[in-house]
């Protein structure tokens, strides 16, 4: 394979298994809250519940697949999730035929289970790919393409939402699937032998401990993953309140707010994608505080403005830009301290840490809208981006000298 094309299979199976996740949950998300609203009318719970029930395997399934990318081979594991992926998604589409809250839940957790399962293995093989020189620039390209495929996928949600039909239903996630299984099976890669007779705990309460201390080995390292998973709370809490702010404050039909959430994709991955150009091969953390205080200018401005319209597209579009700006260097920088399999701990670690604060998320998104309103999580973005930001700056000498020179004071 062309060394300009050997990324594609890796980064198009990544694309193609994410959109299809959460086409599916987010599908769930706008037409189940049409089922429980004759009811009850607990719009904020069905969201809840659904972003709850996709990352709750993170939790208790990382350390497994952590496990899983040190004994296997890493693209081995990635084309088995993709043909269990097959058989989850005709599960999925019964549900939605039966308009079953609990079959298509169900399906939401199973693909969390599997997405959590190969999370390291794909992480795992940047290095395999690229080499050292190759991870910002393929850290930032498939986090580009993975909330490009969060987002287009919850576009596509809301306009089949609006335009219901079962086969298109179908249509959409099989196809997908086996795409995506077409495009892994193409990766040529030389991978590190994988290790054999590994006695890794698999408990998560042991892993968590375990992993913890290891990373405290390395100065900082444990901010990192924290940052970074701040970053992935950040990012959850945006969706579940675009989903209910749009309609419900500002009138939006379920397109529209599709729309507002593709400029939300749109501005991730270009901040992804040009954080990792910018670093030119190299882990430039001082990008990270510049994509906090971004993140957080925006984010009060749509708290003490309610703007509306256009206006609020493109605060909606600057926060994302610069979430992405804040993420790559930390994502990065988790990958080049930790080489061969071990790599795979870390970031089954990372992906624990991550998952844990979306799951925390879920329910602070969940009483905020309650008791308050969904403005109101704009100012608690503010709050979270604004704490952790300062935390690394503090204790992550690394980041504060590279935001110096970065800037050009030292």
């Amino acid at each position: 394979m062309k060394p300009n094309t050997r990324w594609i299979p890796l980064f198009a199976t990544n694309f193609l298994s994410i959109f299809n996740n959460n086409f599916v949950k987010n599908l769930v998300c706008f037409v189940a809250i049409g089922w429980v609203s004759k009811e009850n009318g607990n719009d904020s719970m069905i969201v809840t519940v659904a972003s709850g029930l996709y990352v709750i395997s993170y939790i208790f399934f990382s350390p497994l697949a952590g496990r899983l990318a040190k004994t296997m081979e890493k693209k081995k594991i990635i084309v088995l999730s993709r043909l269990t992926e097959i058989p989850i998604f005709i599960l999925g589409g019964i549900g939605f035929m039966f308009q079953s809250v609990v079959i298509v839940m169900v399906c939401v957790f199973l693909l969390g289970l599997i997405s959590t399962l190969f999370s390291p293995s794909k992480y795992g093989l940047i290095r395999d790919i690229g080499g050292n020189e190759g991870i910002s620039y393929g850290t930032g390209t498939l986090e580009m393409l993975t909330f490009l495929g969060v987002l287009i996928g919850t576009l596509v949600a809301s306009i089949v939402s609006d335009h219901f039909n079962i086969y298109l239903l179908f249509a959409i996630v099989l196809v997908t699937a086996f795409l995506g299984l077409f495009s892994i099976s193409k990766l040529k890669v030389s991978e590190t032998e994988p290790i054999k007779n590994c006695t890794d705990t698999i408990n998560p309460l042991k892993f968590l401990s375990k992993s913890f201390r290891w990373a405290g080995e390395m100065k900082g390292m444990n901010f990192i993953i924290f940052g970074l998973a701040t970053f992935w709370m950040i990012g959850n809490l945006i969706q579940m309140t675009l989903i209910i702010h749009c309609p419900k404050v500002l009138g939006m039909t379920n397109t529209e707010t599709g729309i507002v959430m593709i400029s939300a994709a749109i501005g991730i991955g270009i901040g992804s994608y040009l954080s990792g150009i910018i670093s030119k091969g190299k882990v430039q953390l001082g990008l990270t505080p510049i994509g906090g205080l971004g993140m957080a200018v925006n984010l009060s401005l749509i708290y003490f403005l309610h703007p509306i319209g256009i206006v609020f597209i493109c605060l909606i579009f600057l926060s994302a830009f610069f979430c992405g700006v804040y993420m790559v260097p930390l994502s990065a920088y988790v990958q080049s301290k930790v080489e061969g399999r071990l790599q795979g701990d870390m970031i089954a670690y990372s992906n624990f840490t991550c998952f844990l604060l979306i799951l925390i998320s879920s329910g602070l998104f969940g009483v905020t809208a309650k008791y308050f309103d969904t403005n109101a999580v704009f100012l608690v973005l503010v709050f979270i981006v604004l704490f952790m930001t300062i935390l690394m700056l503090k204790f992550v000498p690394e980041m504060f000298g590279k935001l110096k020179r970065l800037v050009g004071l030292k």
